[in-house]
């Protein structure tokens, strides 16, 4: 049934696990993140309070105050161009959420979405909500106007020498392809893909099953996955035409995550020290808990980072500029990430956009004055763009260590000082 009142769709959800007498009976509500509270509130006879505390005390994987505040502000619809879907799964008879999944994307730049925290209690896992939850955040992120639908998964590579299953089992039933893959040394993690034609086929393919997912993917269904796969990596290598450049928005976590977790073989080594992002699934953290609210603060220009853009509106190049702590140190740090296959093709565009970037600083009538821009990094293509834009050596240098904590280069800061 659909909640026309407030556009929160309701489906009910009765499943078993093989063998099992007891069948699991309930609710799934999928909807934007106040209907949603709303409508469980309504349904369950809790109120919006209670909602939100049993999501972050069962549902949410315990990663701090600060991630925590992220999740609720998501939840509250606290950032205007952030378009946040949720899907959580009821249990009727123990009266409790037992499932919980969501997909960010931007209003403004809606291309990609970014499905995250797909999580089951423990209690109720092995009876397939994980799936339900993954499917209804992906559906609804298409229908909002997605292209592609991305989500970042890892396994404990222990673990998958030991039998367990690897993570990225649950999303590929549903037509997810891995697009990245990283391996460090204890840990795989993946960078996954979908659109919807692929899903929309499994969906097919599932119901043409008896409601159940095929235990491997049809040879129709891997063709479609390997020419996604080609297009979105040439798509972010190739020669631009018509691009634009505007503001990082406060919805644009889809795009960045999705831009900065492709990881190629050749990638830079640093990828975007201005935001203290090293490795590409860093960038959610960052992104969230201390970008996004730099980017709020209007009192002054604490953030004043761009993106270059294609015609759909995915982020092809960033240039992060932030304002570095202390305030009183009167620096704005700066640093651009695009693939360097991209770079090579579109250097003029790049450094139109870091120009830009220090226009904006400058123009700016509450940067901090006199002001340092400072950017640190150890690429050599990054060092001569800053170098052909005023930028001197200062002397100083920063270690950073490689995923598996061993040392891995020393970064050269550089500067220019604007009156």
């Amino acid at each position: 049934m659909h909640d026309t009142a407030n556009s929160v769709l309701v489906q009910e959800v009765s499943v078993a696990p093989p063998g099992a007498s007891a069948r699991f009976e309930g609710l799934m509500f999928t909807g934007s993140g106040r209907e949603v509270v709303e409508r469980i509130g309504r349904e369950t006879s809790q109120n919006g309070a209670a909602v939100l505390d049993a999501i972050v005390r069962q549902l949410l994987v315990k990663k701090g105050a600060d991630w925590t505040n992220v999740i609720l502000s998501e939840y509250l619809e606290l950032y205007d161009d952030s378009a946040g879907t949720f899907a959580l799964v009821w249990d009727r008879s123990a009266r409790r959420l037992a499932a919980h999944g969501s997909a960010f994307s931007s209003k403004a730049h809606p291309a990609a979405a970014l499905v995250a925290h797909i999580r089951t209690d423990e209690s109720c896992q092995g009876l397939g909500l994980g799936t339900l939850v993954t499917e209804a955040v992906t559906r609804a992120a298409f229908r909002q106007g997605a292209q592609v639908v991305v989500l970042g998964t890892d396994d404990k590579r222990h673990r998958l020498r030991e039998g367990e299953k690897a993570a990225f089992g649950l999303y590929a039933k549903l037509g997810y392809a891995i697009l990245a893959e990283r391996v460090l040394s204890d840990t795989v993690e993946w960078l996954m893909i979908v659109d919807p034609p692929i899903f929309e086929r499994c969906q097919r393919e599932k119901q043409s099953a008896g409601m159940r997912f095929p235990p491997t993917a049809s040879p129709d269904v891997r063709a479609m996955q390997h020419d996604l796969v080609e297009e979105v990596r040439g798509r972010f290598s190739q020669e631009l035409t018509g691009g634009r450049t505007s503001p990082v928005g406060l919805g644009d976590l889809a795009n960045l995550f999705l831009l900065l977790n492709l990881c190629p073989a050749e990638d830079f080594q640093a990828k975007l020290t201005a935001w203290g992002v090293h490795l590409g699934p860093e960038l959610e953290r960052c992104y969230t808990v201390n970008v996004r609210a730099a980017m709020a603060d209007c009192d002054r220009l604490e953030e004043a980072s761009l993106a270059l853009r294609d015609g759909q509106g995915l982020i092809l190049a960033v240039c992060a500029a932030r304002r570095a702590l202390p305030f009183t140190r009167n620096t704005m740090e700066i640093d651009f990430y695009c693939l360097p296959r991209f770079f090579a093709a579109n250097q003029a565009a790049v450094a139109a956009l870091v120009e830009a970037a220090l226009t904006r600083i400058g123009q700016s009538a509450v940067r901090p004055r006199p002001c340092r821009v400072v950017f640190s990094g150890v690429d050599a293509e990054k060092v001569r763009l800053f170098k052909d834009l005023g930028f001197a050596p200062t002397g100083n240098t920063f270690p950073y260590f490689s995923g598996e904590g061993k040392p891995a280069f020393q970064a050269q800061e550089w500067e220019k000082n604007l009156s």
